[in-house]
């Protein structure tokens, strides 16, 4: 199991560390789950930290925004091969596993796929690493920790050491078996992941030697998600720990010397700071620098170079440093760095609404659609209508609620013989149909397998010309409403759907109503951007 013990590995002095990560972010969760805001940027702020100060080059991470249950099954299971490898030639093996999204007390919700905790815990130790560390951000993720003894007090400390002096399995999850964990508009994303990458960043490096190890980055999590989301509506949130380690070390998650530039916030001007990394529009750490009780020293972010907003706030208005560190540089942030900003002024809010908005934006995807369209009524296709075939373009768009709308332009040709009863043979016709349509409706969330339904808004064209004889063609326009219903296989961004659409279409001979319904069996193909 996740948490069974491994031997002590034994020492080389030639051996090397290699680290691997598995980071995944999943706004969307079952059909009973509201969607999230900020799970895969959340994900990307760990990648972000992960490679720049963790040791873990951008080659051996594994990015899954967004995806299923299959395509986490595989991509766990192929590093198996790199990591035996790594261990056949003699190097300790590191794997980290992320997670943001939903979940519940027994799996990961994937959309709506899911991955069991029991399933979780066998492939990161079937992965062969050394050792597994599991960073958990879901709801009643504490489940994976309390099957295995664990806790919600801060854990210990040990002595820190370069080599891998320890071996085995740790989980940090983002609350108890039993609480939510909390997404804030404020910070843009979730208060575990924010703290977390504070941590890494430097902000838990408790002892100032420039390296944040497992224990200081999980009391570091646990005290700040607790305390800021105790005056929450979700009420407080307890980051949990399990652990099962062999030997005397803690590992070192990241070391702060990595990026070559630093923020270094003064001990004479206290009080707790955000860090907004403009460049890539998030909120990357938060610092605390003295106060009640607390050391008066400086404190330290290790940041890649780029540029900064820095701010504190106030009951009335902002503290901004506007900051842009370059590559060896070190940065001091004393009182005089910061102006003062209105709320409305605020760029790293803008960004995060901004980020809100786009979430809410729906997903489109183009594509080509081809089928046949064919009257129901027999008698109808022999005396007036023959079946004709259907080609077009269609553009879809899918909101996070489940909603859908779209727009399609579909057309055909048809050959066919009309029999009439006042004429002993076939009158050979061709009918060429222009069809544009408005959809609407609802589906399941996306998946790799969704159906959908609604209601469909045709304008239809039809010319019907006679081949063999001088009589006029025929033409007719009008205004169809049907209902329409689909099916599909979406891999990744691909869609592969087979539609059934019916239509009542209105048709007056001698002011007589003639109304009849026609089918459309259409497939598409198309890519979801």
């Amino acid at each position: 199991m996740f948490l069974s013990s491994l031997l002590l590995l034994a020492p080389r002095a030639s051996a090397e560390v290699q680290r691997w990560a598995v980071i995944v972010g999943n706004n969307d969760g079952f059909a009973n789950s509201r969607p999230l805001y900020f799970a895969e940027q959340d994900a990307k702020k760990v990648r972000s930290v992960l490679t720049a100060l963790g040791d873990v080059a951008e080659g051996d991470v594994r990015m899954l925004l967004g995806r299923n249950r299959s395509e986490l099954l595989t991509t766990l299971g192929a590093l198996r091969t790199p990591i035996s490898e790594a261990k056949a030639r003699g190097d300790q093996t590191v794997l980290y596993f992320y997670y943001s999204g939903h979940g519940d007390a027994d799996q990961l919700q994937l959309g709506r796929t899911w991955l069991t905790y029991d399933e979780l815990e066998e492939l990161l130790e079937r992965s062969g690493a050394d050792v597994r560390v599991a960073l958990v951000d879901a709801c009643q993720s504490g489940a994976l920790t309390r099957m295995k003894g664990g806790t919600i007090a801060p854990p210990f400390v040990v002595d820190l050491s370069e080599r891998l002096d320890t071996a085995g399995s740790y989980i940090i999850t983002s609350s108890t078996g039993d609480e939510a964990s909390q997404e804030s508009d404020e910070i843009g994303g979730s208060y575990f992941t924010h703290f977390l990458a504070s941590a890494l960043t430097g902000a838990g490096d408790a002892d100032g030697d420039g390296r944040v190890t497992l224990s200081e980055t999980y009391q570091h999590v646990f005290h700040e998600t607790l305390y800021r989301t105790a005056g929450t509506r979700g009420g407080p949130q307890h980051p949990t720990y399990g652990s099962k380690l062999s030997g005397t070390g803690d590992l070192v998650l990241t070391e702060l010397d990595r990026t070559g530039a630093f923020l270094v916030f003064s001990a004479e001007n206290p009080g707790s700071f955000a860090v907004f990394d403009v460049e890539r529009r998030m909120f990357l750490a938060e610092v605390d620098v003295g106060g009640v009780g607390a050391a008066s020293v400086d404190r330290q972010l290790a940041l890649r170079p780029g540029h900064y907003l820095v701010q504190r706030r106030y009951p009335t208005h902002l503290a901004v440093a506007d900051v842009s560190l370059a590559r060896g540089s070190s940065v001091r942030l004393g009182a005089p760095a910061f102006r003062a900003l209105e709320y409305e002024d605020d760029v790293a809010k803008g960004s995060v609404q901004k980020l809100i908005r786009a979430g809410n934006l729906p997903r489109v995807s183009v594509r080509t659609v081809l089928g046949a369209r064919a009257f129901t009524d027999e008698a109808v296709e022999a005396q007036y209508f023959p079946r004709t075939l259907a080609a077009g373009a269609e553009s879809r768009f899918n909101w996070r609620d489940g909603k859908w709308a779209s727009v399609d332009v579909v057309a055909g040709t048809g050959f066919g013989q009309l029999t009439l009863a006042e004429l002993p043979y076939g009158v050979p016709v061709r009918l060429d149909v222009v069809g544009v349509g408005l959809g609407g409706g609802y589906a399941t969330r996306e998946a790799p397998f969704r159906i959908g339904a609604g209601i469909h808004l045709q304008g239809i064209y039809l010319n019907r010309s006679f081949l063999a004889s001088d009589t006029d063609a025929q033409e007719l326009f009008t205004i169809a409403p049907g209902l329409v219903a689909w099916t599909g296989w979406y891999p990744r961004r691909f869609e592969l759907e087979l539609a059934l659409r019916t239509h009542y279409l209105p048709y007056v001979v001698d002011g007589r109503d003639l109304g009849m319904s026609y089918n459309e069996l259409l497939l598409a193909i198309g890519y979801r951007f």
